[in-house]
């Protein structure tokens, strides 16, 4: 019996270290790891597209085109938009989306 409470004792006392989320690895398989660089691709690569039509956009209300500017308005709203999940935005080939405003911006200036 005193063996017993002997190592529980042992057990306990061990146990006295607070556990923190920077004690823990997240480790994904290269599969998953696969999957996820690819999601994020097919998103920077709707987002670049986007951009573009955001730019042309800009180009047709420059110029009055008020046909160019409904043909791209409806090329831009079909653009997949892909629902990431916060965590994503961590990962190092994440693309972050511009606003319209830093799109029309960046045309401007050029």
């Amino acid at each position: 019996m005193m063996k017993i409470l002997f190592v529980t004792i042992l057990i306990l006392a061990g146990c006295t270290r607070q556990i923190t989320t920077d004690d823990t690895k997240v480790t994904r398989s290269i599969e998953y790891q696969a999957e996820i660089t690819e999601l994020l691709e097919q998103d920077r690569e709707y987002k670049l597209l986007e951009e573009e039509f955001l730019r042309e956009i800009a180009i047709a209300q420059d110029n009055d085109d008020e046909d160019a500017y409904r043909f791209y308005f409806k090329e831009y709203i079909q653009v997949p938009r892909i629902p990431l999940e916060e965590w994503m935005e961590n990962e190092p080939n994440y693309y972050a989306r511009k606003s319209a405003e830093q799109v029309v911006a960046e045309y401007r200036d050029e």
